[in-house]
């Protein structure tokens, strides 16, 4: 200030001068980069309204002039792998995208492998918002199975909460569950979706066991654009189902043929009581609001009294336990569990009839499994990769009184057992496992083909000396390729083996029960005739007058509309186009698969080993549906090579709503392919160039991101 301004300027004292000039210079850098970090904004752990995945979760969101940057909580089971894609965008809510740039801590488009922790930390960079922008929409590509998060607020909160009329009025209790009888009707489910918009991506599914297939029939429920849905679902009687929401199970449904429910399902409090990050947060409402018959009973199996006979924690109580540990371990969380819905006050009778009676089904199911359930414990808390894990499990002998549960909790021939999603899929299973200690040749599968008269001298040596090394805890490794192959050429014996253990186990079953009638011998019964069906086989007039021979009408009834429906659903195939059923003509086995693929050389082929009996198969094949349409117009192939495990029958009527290129191999040809290119089992893909080369081969499903993607590279 003592200085003269003007000499300064003038150059009276110029070093004094360049001070000056470059304090200048630093204040006005500092005061950019100060504007900079003004314009810098975060938000720490955004609500959201919705997701489709619980793998990945927004930590953070840093606003800029220069990115919009998410850092990104992954969580996902240890040396497994998770992608980001390189199509992944932000959806803004002045409707534009913002297409990711970058990530950091993990390459787009490539595996990244979640640690010993199963926990994760990444960012992904995307271009600047607009400061209007107020919620996003997170969108990885536009692929059905990738990671989607909708209406994440960028000012950390969400709007307010808008609840419907109905949802405020008192619901009444219903005294007595409807009577556990078999019948054939409909019933409705209708709702709404809080918060919902027509972008929202979301698949609302009910989940419900089919009781003559013991199959879980998926009935998707269609969401209209202001989020509400109808629908009317077939019933056998008044039983309970799951209604899932993407990959996550959202409710548990009491549902009564002839009745109406209705529940409005609240997507932000589900969202933030999923979240890991979001959990410890203020409750935004209730997560669901029931109205109807069974309001009551419904907000009730939705509480803190859903079940507690499954999950992680459940499988780390096990873990390590003995076959004695773990029955005494199971009847005693029955009996304390029971004590507990008898003695709770605020429950009104029917629930708590109900509740008592799912603990008996999950109690049942729970000692049934006890094999898979130690077994999913070793693999999840042994600490070995999943692969040794699984390899290293050593199954517990029973003690011979095991199984007297059946008797003393008796829900396997219980009337009430309809209540239960899942009591048919139990019966269905039950011969595979109840677990029966056997002697001679039936001691185990490798003693029963050894001692069979249809197995060669050569092939039972081979087989003993498997035996004799695993028995000794010796690698078998040498002998591993050539077990693969006596595996499907005795594959009848596996199978009569089999049937055999089933019939035991079957026979202990009944032996408790002390009876060969009732609602689990009629069940098991009818099963023998829908599985026919099932596998596109109609009945025959036999089968029907065995059929009218049982007590209850409703499996007459029931049969009968399973069965007209094959009738037409064979006919209408008979009309149907977009498959081409090929023969693989005179060729021997080493040039089979040269000679298949050769007729298509010129395009990009997409090879899928598959089988009927499936199930990850025929998924993937709906997955694979809207991609196929889309790309129409492409030079690519979809070829299907099945093998004779796939009946003949079942294969024809499959195949007219599979479009492509067919092949069915006999035994011979289908055992040389599967060794030849290592096929470890169904479903396999190969991606083939247009000059026949193999790039890809996966085992199990990809996804139809990877699929979709490799096959327009190659072309």
């Amino acid at each position: 200030a003592a200085i003269d301004q003007s000499k300064i300027n003038g150059g009276f004292f110029p070093k004094q001068n360049y001070i000056m000039k470059t304090l200048c210079t630093l204040l006005l850098a500092l005061g950019t980069l100060c504007s900079i970090q003004a314009q810098e904004r975060k938000v720490n752990q955004p609500p959201f309204i919705v997701r489709n995945t619980s793998t990945v979760e927004i930590n953070q969101i840093t606003l800029s002039d220069t990115a919009t940057v998410l850092d990104i909580k992954a969580y996902y089971r240890p040396h497994n792998w998770i992608r980001i894609s390189g199509e992944s965008y932000l959806l803004a809510d002045n409707g534009k995208k913002y297409p990711i740039r970058s990530g950091s801590g993990i390459t787009l488009d490539k595996e990244f492998w979640m640690p010993d922790s199963g926990e994760a930390t990444f960012s992904l960079i995307f271009p600047t918002l607009p400061a209007t922008v107020k919620t996003i929409d997170f969108i990885e590509s536009d692929c059905e199975d990738c990671f989607k998060v909708w209406g994440i607020s960028l000012n950390g909160k969400l709007p307010e909460l808008v609840l419907p009329e109905e949802v405020k009025q008192k619901t009444n209790a219903v005294e007595i569950l409807p009577a556990p009888q078999l019948t054939m009707g409909k019933a409705t489910l209708s709702g709404k979706l809080l918060d919902y918009k027509h972008n929202y991506q979301l698949n609302l599914n009910a989940y419900l066991c089919e009781l003559l297939t013991g199959n879980e029939n998926e009935i998707p429920i269609e969401i209209k654009e202001d989020g509400s849905f109808c629908t009317a679902i077939d019933l056998s009687a008044p039983t309970s189902l799951d209604l899932v929401m993407g990959r996550e199970k959202i409710s548990t449904l009491f549902m009564t043929p002839g009745e109406d429910t209705k529940i409005i399902i609240n997507l932000r409090e589900i969202s933030r009581s999923q979240s890991k990050l979001l959990k410890q947060n203020k409750p935004e409402g209730e997560k669901l609001y029931f109205s109807g018959t069974m309001a009551q009973l419904n907000k009730t199996l939705n509480s803190k009294w859903a079940t507690e006979w499954e999950g992680k924690d459940f499988l780390k109580e096990i873990y390590n336990m003995s076959a004695e540990e773990y029955k005494a371990y199971c009847l005693n969380k029955y009996q304390n569990r029971n004590s507990i819905i008898q003695n709770a006050k605020e429950l009104d009778n029917a629930s708590r009839q109900l509740l008592l009676i799912d603990n008996k089904f999950q109690c049942t199911a729970a000692l049934n499994s006890i094999n898979s359930n130690l077994m999913n414990a070793h693999i999840y808390y042994s600490g070995l990769p999943e692969r040794e894990a699984f390899k290293s499990y050593k199954a517990p002998d029973l003690p011979i009184n095991y199984y007297d549960y059946i008797r003393t909790i008796g829900a396997l021939n219980s009337n009430e057992m309809l209540y239960c999603n899942g009591y048919s899929r139990m019966l269905k299973y039950l011969g595979y496992e109840i677990r029966v200690p056997l002697d001679g040749n039936m001691k185990d599968i490798f003693s029963y083909i050894i001692s069979s008269d249809r197995t060669s001298a050569e092939d039972a040596a081979v087989i003993k000396a498997y035996k004799d090394s695993i028995d000794a805890g010796k690698s078998a490794k040498a002998l591993a390729e050539k077990m693969q192959d006596l595996r499907k050429k005795y594959d009848p014996l596996f199978m009569e083996y089999s049937k055999k253990v089933q019939e035991a186990g079957m026979k202990v079953v009944t032996n408790y029960m002390g009876t060969d009638k009732g609602l689990f011998f009629d069940i098991r019964k009818a099963m023998k005739y829908a599985e026919k069906i099932t596998d596109f086989r109609p009945l025959t007039e036999t089968d029907f007058q065995e059929i009218r021979l049982m007590e209850n009408p409703y499996y007459l009834e029931k049969l009968t509309s399973m069965n007209n429906k094959l009738i037409e659903t064979i006919e209408a195939n008979k009309k149907k186009t977009g498959f081409t059923i090929n023969e693989t003509g005179e060729v021997a086995n080493e040039d089979l698969f040269a000679s298949i693929i050769s007729k298509f050389r010129g395009k990009v082929m997409l090879v899928d080993f598959w089988a009927t009996w499936c199930g990850p198969c025929q998924k993937a094949m709906k997955d694979m549906k809207p991609m196929k349409e889309e790309l129409a117009d492409k030079d690519i192939v979809y070829l299907f090579i099945a093998g004779e495990n796939s009946p003949k029958e079942t294969w024809e009527n499959m195949i007219s709503d599979i479009h492509g290129e067919h092949y069915r191999l006999t035994n011979a040809q289908w055992a040389y392919i599967n060794k030849q290119f290592s096929i470890q089992g169904v479903p396999t893909y190969m991606i083939i160039d247009k000059e026949g080369g193999i790039k890809n081969k996966f085992t199990g499903f990809p996804g139809v991101d990877t699929v979709k993607k490799q096959l327009l590279e190659l072309l």
